[in-house]
């Protein structure tokens, strides 16, 4: 990791510094108290948990809350990337979601996609290149099973 991308890390990973950057950027987040449990250059794994701000009528945690924290997993990893690489600009431009087990205690997002960000980036050389990239994050509850499955396709352009 450069040293843009490990002051990034840090940033995301310590509580009281996620907390000031979540207020400006995604006050939701911290509403539904999601948190970064760990990052680096290959995966993103985020915590969703299971209280009355994630909870529906049906006990089980809000599709809202869910594709918040996939999307943030998914985003901070981008932005891990992108972090010390140049000015660009990305932004989600599709996203599915397929539920697949009621989500009735607190959930761990993994997007272990890295090398595939990595290589996208790379491949926008000059300014104006444009490209986009499905990621994949699967939500786990706390018996390991997949409850939850996202795809979300991010546009990036090198400005």
């Amino acid at each position: 990791m450069n040293k843009h991308q490990q002051s990034f890390a840090r940033l995301v990973t310590q509580s009281f510094s996620f907390f000031g950057y979540m207020l400006k950027n995604l006050p939701s987040i911290i509403f539904w108290g999601i948190r970064v449990k760990d990052i680096n250059l290959d995966s993103c794994h985020t915590t969703l948990p299971f209280n009355w701000r994630t909870k529906n009528p049906f006990k089980s945690i809000y599709f809202a809350a869910l594709c918040g924290a996939a999307e943030l997993s998914s985003g901070l990893l981008c932005k891990l990337h992108l972090a010390g690489n140049g000015n660009f600009s990305m932004l989600v431009v599709d996203m599915n979601a397929q539920f697949l087990k009621k989500a009735s205690n607190p959930i761990l997002m993994k997007c272990e996609d890295g090398r595939r960000i990595k290589e996208t980036l790379a491949a926008l050389s000059k300014q104006g290149d444009i490209a986009t990239l499905k990621t994949t994050i699967h939500g786990h509850d706390s018996h390991n099973e997949i409850v939850a499955k996202f795809e979300i396709t991010w546009s990036f352009k090198r400005k």
